[in-house]
């Protein structure tokens, strides 16, 4: 691209000493013929400098938006490896404008800087070494010229630079407060809450718009100064042509080329002046990529991948462990003992806020113990590689996400867990969904729309499919029934407990009733497990707490929300 651009601008920087060529040729009386071949030669010289610039252009832009792509994954890749207190500060908003909104400002500008501020500044060189060659005096104008014009630019930039930080950052702080409105939409409504979040969208809208326009003032501002320096230059550059040909130094021709290469010496400098918006926004949103890039992970991989966890079911053990969320006043375990034997079916039941939906986040490694260990398969999760991990544990949880793609794509995220269509149909059957299959229209293929058009019970079944893809060893169901009515739990009981054969699982509920078939019963409370032992032995004893609350629940005296949803 380099060496084209250098051709194409070679060209240009021969068309006005051509043009000079032309008029001095023709007051000399020199004839038809050479004046008809130097136009020919001038247009064919036009015509292939633009071919060129053209071809640079189109390189330029293809290998500037193969470069972003490329870093929209490696953003994403990350963010997606960062830890879910990171993720609590940042919404889903922030995100988008992070890895979408700051990198397509970094493509914009390097699909220009080759053509628009390389390739001019390369041209700038050549004219203004034109210019000394045709007069020093003249040569010495236009870069006294050049010289106002660039420290107008330079000036400027370092103005602008954090007006266009703030710029981003107040649109980030727009689309991510609109995104959360949106996504709370049927709560607004049913609260009443319509206007106040219309109020924070034009709260919002405000701060953006001054921001924006502040910004926008510092930019365009060293643009119009620019242009008024070679303004001036340029009526310089043609009345000291004017004085030196008037003394016989130089041609008419060689007047008409230095005024040309004063005009084309503002061009170049005033598309870098109009690239200079673009290369603001560029230094904005590399900072904030290179900000994101460097933040570490606070839960680093550890070196052992899945081949040490071999089996179909695994242990877990929790020892003595503690652990507090970001900013809490209090921990939400604390000094948990807790050994489950591969192939194990605990259920773990409490109040809210007791603890219990933390154990699955600690076994899945979602956070890091403040103190203690948690161990899958006998070995530390620290020392697991997180890909590892999580395809040996799988989670199913009250809250469903399903996207805008296919069945198919829904079933293996994207292909990232490949599997045979036979085998997606079967699992399909094996969650009681094989009638809802059938009556698609496009089977596999047939879009979801994001969930729209399925219940809450279908979509929870989905996700049961999912979570069994990949044949885990350890399956966390927290509280995964609770949207499910009577008639659909009850059939997907059977499947249920077909699926987690062979597997050891932790069943997170508040219904006792989805508890009927596990091995061992957890009760937790305000952090810590206050009664652990085989489910059968704990509903014999008339002492145990599970005793008590499964009486509870049998005289109707312990709604669904007893234990804590």
């Amino acid at each position: 691209m380099v060496c084209i651009l250098l051709v194409a601008l070679v060209l240009r920087l021969a068309m006005p000493a051509m043009l000079g060529w032309f008029v001095d040729s023709a007051i000399e009386g020199r004839s038809l013929s050479l004046l008809t071949w130097i136009a020919v030669a001038y247009v064919t010289v036009a015509l292939v400098a633009e071919g060129l610039q053209l071809i640079v252009t189109y390189a330029a832009v293809d290998l500037s938006w193969r470069a972003g792509n490329r870093l929209r994954e490696q953003l994403a890749h990350h963010a997606l490896r960062l830890e879910m207190g990171w993720h609590g500060q940042h919404s889903p908003g922030k995100l988008i404008e992070r890895i979408d909104g700051d990198v397509e400002a970094l493509v914009t500008f390097f699909a220009n800087v080759l053509v628009h501020v390389l390739g001019n500044v390369v041209l700038m060189v050549g004219m203004l070494t034109v210019a000394f060659l045709i007069d020093p005096w003249a040569g010495l104008l236009l870069m006294l010229t050049s010289a106002v014009g660039a420290a107008v630019l330079v000036k400027l930039r370092s103005a602008a630079v954090p007006a266009r930080e703030a710029e981003r950052e107040a649109n980030a702080i727009l689309y991510g407060d609109l995104e959360e409105r949106l996504g709370g939409l049927e709560d607004l409504r049913a609260n009443g809450a319509g206007r106040y979040a219309v109020h924070r969208l034009h709260h919002n809208s405000a701060r953006s718009w001054r921001r924006a326009r502040r910004a926008s003032l510092l930019g365009d501002g060293s643009y119009v100064l620019a242009a008024i320096t070679f303004a001036v230059g340029s009526v310089a550059t043609l009345a000291l042509g004017f004085w030196l040909h008037s003394a016989g130094v130089i041609t008419v021709g060689a007047v008409i080329a230095l005024f040309r290469y004063s005009e084309m010496l503002r061009q170049p400098l005033e598309r870098i002046a109009e690239q200079l918006k673009e290369f603001q926004k560029a230094i904005a949103g590399a900072r904030r990529a290179s900000q994101m890039l460097t933040t570490e992970p606070a839960l680093p991989d550890g070196p052992l991948g899945d081949e040490h966890l071999a089996g179909r079911a695994l242990a877990i053990d929790l020892d003595r462990a503690t652990f507090r969320y970001p900013g809490a006043s209090e921990p939400a375990l604390v000094d948990v003992d807790l050994h489950v034997a591969p192939g194990t079916h605990v259920g773990v039941i409490g109040r809210t806020g007791s603890g219990k939906t933390t154990l699955g986040r600690l076994v899945l490694r979602l956070w890091d113990t403040t103190d203690g260990t948690v161990r899958v398969g006998g070995i530390d999760v620290r020392e697991l590689q997180t890909r590892a991990l999580r395809s040996r544990v799988a989670v199913v949880t009250q809250d469903v996400e399903l996207f805008r793609a296919s069945l198919r794509d829904n079933l293996t995220l994207f292909g990232s867990r490949p599997e045979t269509d036979d085998r997606l149909v079967e699992l399909l059957h094996d969650v009681g969904l094989g009638r809802w299959f059938a009556g698609l229209p496009r089977g596999l293929d047939s879009e979801l729309g994001g969930g729209r058009g399925l219940s809450a019970g279908q979509a929870q079944l989905l996700a049961f499919a999912r979570a069994f893809l990949t044949d885990p060893g350890i399956v966390v169901l927290d509280e995964a029934s609770s949207r499910l009515d009577p008639t659909t739990e009850a059939a997907l009981a059977e499947s249920t407990r077909r699926l987690l054969d062979g597997r050891t699982a932790l069943i997170v509920a508040h219904r006792l009733a989805t508890l009927d078939t596990v091995d061992e019963i957890v009760v937790v409370d305000d952090g810590r497990i206050v009664e652990h032992g085989s489910r059968l032995d704990l509903a014999l004893d008339p002492t145990s707490r599970y005793s008590r609350l499964a009486q509870l629940a049998a005289d109707g005296a312990l709604d669904e929300e007893g234990l804590g949803a």
